[in-house]
């Protein structure tokens, strides 16, 4: 298989990719043509279907895999692919692994270095907090662990939550070895809680888009008070006790510094720094 990345103008691609996207348009001469999103797991590229009711196109949708016949060329400073037969893939033709980005990061690893920062928190009631989501719940793990934190800004790929999640968590605890006025069992909580709606915000892959829950749209105001809310709201329909650290920590220093950090990974992210 030829992977995206590897592509250049002039190639002939005969290879599966995934359908991230199609839309059915017209040229400006109204012929219909269709404008697909072809995805593996190093990136995506524009396609054209200049001919879609040719007998070589077969139906095929958003989110199939489908085996593509084209040629790679330039547009616009772009590379583009010219496809003249599609054919919809059957399960077992491909390994739904090569056609999802994943974080070049081993996720055990990650999600073991998490958990042992959860064991060193000191504060009984926030330590029982994160053990109700990162510990005992099975099914948030799951889905947490293979999770990414944005469709494309910063970590845009599975397990690209708790890669994002994991680097927020590690500068704060850095710097409260440097900064004693920091409440380090809050601010290391806040970081690991801080993201957790993306769940819930973003749809897994491979579509990886925004969900239509009405609950966590008050998420998408990035207000980080508004996230913290999200939290204690989940906390509450838990039934669980010792909740009231969450009504008050919004005013603390360790929060405000907790925001600056969350900024400062997803900086670091974008330039691969």
């Amino acid at each position: 298989m030829k992977y995206i990345k590897d592509l250049k103008d002039g190639d002939r691609i005969y290879d599966i990719y995934l359908c991230k996207h199609k839309q059915s348009a017209v040229t400006k001469n109204g012929k219909p043509y269709e404008s697909v999103i072809l995805q593996d797991k190093t990136g995506t590229i524009d396609a054209k279907v200049w001919e879609p009711n040719n007998p070589g196109i077969g139906d095929y949708d958003t989110l199939d895999y489908i085996e593509v016949y084209g040629d790679v060329t330039n547009f616009q400073g772009a590379l583009q692919v010219s496809v003249k037969r599609i054919r919809v893939c059957r399960e077992g033709e491909f390994n739904p692994a090569d056609y999802l980005p994943v974080s070049s990061k081993d996720i055990d690893a990650m999600y073991l270095e998490l958990s042992g920062l959860i064991r060193s928190i000191r504060n009984p009631y926030l330590k029982q907090l994160l053990e109700v989501f990162f510990v005992q719940d099975e099914a948030f793990i799951k889905t947490f662990r293979n999770a990414s934190a944005a469709k494309t800004v910063h970590h845009g790929f599975v397990g690209g939550l708790l890669e994002h999640t994991l680097g927020v968590t590690k500068l704060c605890d850095y710097y409260c070895t440097a900064y004693p006025v920091l409440n380090r069992d809050l601010l290391l909580t806040a970081a690991m809680c801080h993201d957790i709606g993306k769940i819930k915000e973003i749809s897994p892959f491979p579509e990886n888009d925004y969900t239509d829950d009405e609950e966590i749209k008050i998420v998408r105001t990035k207000r980080f008070g508004m996230k913290l809310l999200w939290v204690r709201r989940w906390w509450e329909k838990r039934q669980q006790a010792s909740r009231a650290f969450l009504m008050d920590c919004c005013p603390n220093c360790s929060i405000v510094f907790w925001h600056i950090m969350e900024n400062m990974n997803t900086v670091l992210r974008r330039f691969r720094l």
